[in-house]
């Protein structure tokens, strides 16, 4: 058995919280504090700051801090609405920047991270603060995130768990969790109820309709906006400050007429914009002071009231009200039909909101008689109370609680032992020979040892060992193992029972039944989408089957393409994962395919299918596809990898092979969802440089050794040493896999060939076609015999006959180039699913 964390990781802030005694409990985590800011910074002697250290640091040196990552996972870079938060940012966009696979990179000091892998940093954090606290190992963990959270970004939030050295044993929804931590106050004799759940964090708002009854918990209906949460009013709120400023609004002192910018302005008037938002929420007025501003250590001093904040971020707060009203009628709900409405969420505290939800429900449904910033890691606590089973990610068999590895497959089912890079901080698995970031060699790292504590039991206070699950003494469950505290009988019950073991009451809650917030589909040949997984439908979900048709032929590369949503065409949609497949069956034509679906617990898609009724492959999803302008150069210098290799391995030396098969697996890796240590550009030219560098070594490899072979009497003895010395040495380095003193001879052979001439050329290229059985043994048959007459033209001395003869020559080489090309092989294509109506 494994403890188990609850994680709210937040935009702005984020929590932890475990069970103790069975009801869920926040944990303190660094000075003391029982929420730690999503910051993380870089000092400029590379070393580590995290949460509120990372914040101080703003001040000083703002380019070595980000903030607000979570806003980005799972996000491309040129999405619309990705532009428009960076629009909102100001300086602080700075930090962000396109990668080399359409994705997001965030810059801080020397190097350039992915959001997953900020997030990691995060999570390690929380992880070993919390280890170190009570003295107990943590590698489980429970991991909110936002209802209308994409697959794509709920995927990420899964990844960046398992790189901080935790088995995600649950992705969580946030009004749900919110939802969880609330059931477990309601009278056990409660009578059903709808409830809406009104998330507005930091950096998103979700909406949830829920039905709930002791036992019992259904969600009904989600909306939201995952770009915007209080972030964009601290935003709106810091413009307007400084809009005033510069221009002499208000009754303050205006920005001196030589007012020059420093990079960290837009960081400071944030930061005090973000005080006063929260200081609105209690007072009419209040007063902001932002000094040194700008070069010369300006000062900036503002009063600020309630109305005028309100107006600023009006439109927004519309906006999410209609958001819940939408979320209502999609089940053809009224506010009436409403019980309560669940505040969850920092900026929920502001007094606009309750005031327009007060307008749509009433204010006495508004309830927040649990801290809208802790609820959600609470209910996340509890929802690792409920689970009684685990799901591999890997192969999908479902295991007891208490497994350490997965039944089906021995994949792990705990979190990896991780060490932390020392020059970028990146988590890696314990062994890894090098940083995914920095490449630093890691291999001699081992994690940190954990000073253990002793545990004391609730009922008896007898110290058990840190990793005993029951006491030694009485048996209870210890903290971190319990399930939920009997509201009848008082007893603390194992975990993952919904109705106590000891009186068999029902508990308040259960695992929650949440459904999708929108569609899944494959993107067709046509450019349309098929929906594979409709919105609104109850997940984890059975198989959904489809069948589609492809045209293609052994070695083409079936594309498939899942997008979240429900516009056509297809493109219009999000790409949340793909999957390309090289086609073993020997077809040709059209031949069926059936793609079946599921959702599991995460809200995250399984995906299989077969050809023609063969096996099913079971498709390991990308989910980080490349865009699609990324993705169409990759997949053709892929094309041409797979293409080469299959038609040149037989002529290609070992050392060769290994080396074109390392750059087709880095371009696979790269289709698959793989990052380069490099950018995307860099990559493609070069794997394009070393296949053209490739095609040259080989073709001169065998020119100087057909040249020798087929027309000696052709060549000057000078000539036909250089081609036979060439040879040699060009089939040395290709042994040792020396590509680049290959190809400086291979340049030395093709100048020589073309000193030599095209029809000698042509003629050397017949001979070899004729001999070698390339051709029809007819042509065949009159190559060889102008072969003769050439030679013993050359012998003779007959320049006239010789002439003639390389003339009839490079006619029948024509002849032979036809032939070959009607054998050639049909060039590989990348295919896709086609809708069985066309």
């Amino acid at each position: 058995m494994h403890r188990t964390l609850g994680i709210d990781l937040g935009t702005t802030n984020s929590v932890v919280a475990w069970m103790k005694d069975g009801a869920p409990e926040v944990l303190p985590v660094a000075n003391d504090r029982f929420s730690m800011p999503s910051a993380v910074g870089v000092t400029e002697d590379g070393g580590l700051l995290v949460g509120q250290e990372a914040l101080r640091w703003l001040d000083r040196d703002s380019a070595r801090v980000v903030t607000s990552v979570k806003r980005f996972m799972g996000r491309k870079f040129g999405e619309a609405a990705v532009q428009e938060a960076l629009g909102r940012m100001g300086d602080a966009a700075a930090h962000l920047s396109e990668g080399g696979d359409g994705g997001i990179l965030v810059r801080l000091g020397p190097h350039h991270y992915t959001p997953v892998q900020i997030s990691a940093i995060i999570l390690r954090r929380l992880k070993t603060d919390v280890e170190a606290r009570l003295g107990v190992v943590f590698d489980r963990a429970v991991i909110t995130a936002p209802a209308y959270f994409g697959e794509r970004q709920l995927a990420a939030t899964r990844a960046a768990g398992e790189l901080a050295g935790l088995h995600v044993v649950r992705v969580l929804v946030e009004p749900t969790s919110a939802a969880l931590a609330h059931g477990l106050t309601r009278p056990q004799d409660a009578a059903p109820a709808t409830f809406v759940v009104y998330d507005l964090g930091g950096g998103t708002f979700d909406v949830s309709v829920l039905n709930t009854a002791p036992g019992y918990l259904d969600v009904m209906a989600l909306g939201g906006d995952n770009l915007l949460g209080g972030t964009d009013f601290d935003d709106l709120l810091a413009g307007s400050l400084k809009e005033r400023w510069r221009t002499g609004g208000g009754r303050h002192p205006q920005a001196p007429q030589d007012y020059v910018p420093a990079p960290s302005d837009d960081i400071r008037l944030r930061r005090a914009a973000e005080q006063a938002k929260i200081r609105l929420s209690g007072e009419a007025t209040t007063d902001v002071t932002v000094s040194p501003l700008g070069m010369d250590g300006a000062t900036l001093e503002q009063q600020v009231d309630r109305k005028s904040f309100e107006e600023l971020i009006a439109d927004h707060i519309a906006k999410t009200v209609g958001h819940t009203s939408d979320a209502l009628s999609r089940i053809d709900h009224l506010p009436e039909d409403v019980s309560q409405v669940l505040l969850v969420g920092g900026s929920s505290s502001i007094p606009l909101v309750r005031g327009k939800l007060s307008e749509l429900f009433g204010e006495d449904r508004l309830r927040t008689d649990i801290d809208p910033m802790f609820c959600v890691a609470l209910g996340a606590a509890v929802q690792s109370a409920l689970l009684e089973e685990l799901t591999c990610p890997e192969c999908h068999v479902v295991s007891p609680i208490d497994a350490d590895a997965c039944h089906g497959c021995e994949a792990p089912l705990v979190g990896a032992a991780t060490v932390d890079c020392p020059r970028c901080h990146v988590p890696a698995p314990a062994g890894s020979p090098a940083c995914q970031v920095c490449t630093d060699d890691l291999s001699g790292l081992a994690p940190p040892p954990l000073k253990a504590t002793v545990v004391e039991c609730s009922r008896c206070g007898e110290e058990n060992p840190a990793a005993a699950m029951l006491c030694t003494l009485c048996e209870e469950p210890l903290p971190g193992f319990a399930g939920l505290k009997c509201p009848g009988c008082g007893m603390v019950n194992s975990a993952g029972l919904s109705a106590c073991s000891h009186c068999d009451r029902e508990f308040a809650v259960s695992t929650p039944l949440e459904v999708t917030a929108l569609p899944f589909g494959i993107q067709q040949k046509d450019g349309t989408l098929r929906v594979l997984v409709e919105a609104g439908e109850s997940y984890p979900t059975d198989w959904h089957v489809k069948d589609f048709q492809l045209t293609g032929h052994k070695g083409d590369m079936l594309e498939i393409l899942l997008r979240e949503g429900d516009l056509q065409p297809a493109h219009l949609n999000d790409l949340c994962a793909s999957h390309t497949y090289e086609i073993e069956e020997d077809i040709a034509g059209t031949r069926s395919l059936v793609i079946r679906a599921r959702l599991n617990s995460d809200r995250i898609i399984d995906l299989e299918f077969r050809i023609d009724n063969a096996d099913w492959h079971a498709v390991k999803l990308n989910r980080n596809p490349l865009t699609s302008k990324f993705r169409s150069r990759v997949l053709n210098v892929h094309r041409d990898y797979v293409t080469y290799l299959a038609n040149w391995q037989h002529d290609l030396e070992q050392a060769e092979v290994r080396q074109l098969e390392e750059t087709e697996q880095k371009l696979r890796a790269l289709l698959a969802g793989g990052s380069t240590s490099g950018t995307l550009d860099h990559l493609l030219d070069d794997a394009r440089r070393r296949r053209e560098q490739q095609d040259s070594v080989r073709w001169a490899s065998a020119l100087s050794a057909l040249y020798p072979r087929y027309v000696p009497h052709l060549m000057s003895a000078a000539d036909l040493a250089t081609m036979r010395n060439n040879n040699a040495d060009i089939r040395a380095a290709r042994k040792e896999g020396d590509l680049q003193v290959a190809h400086t001879i291979a340049e030395e052979v093709i100048a020589l060939k073309d000193q030599l001439g095209d029809d000698l050329y042509r003629t050397v290229s017949a001979l070899a076609s004729a001999s070698q059985g390339r051709v029809s043994s007819a042509l065949g048959r009159r190559i060889l015999q102008v072969g003769n007459l050439l030679k013993e033209a050359a012998d003779s001395g007959n320049t006239a006959a010789r002439d003639a003869a390389i003339s009839r020559m490079v006619d029948l080489h024509k002849e032979a180039a036809r032939e070959l090309q009607q054998q050639d092989a049909p060039e590989r294509q990348t295919i896709r699913p086609e809708g069985i109506n066309g």
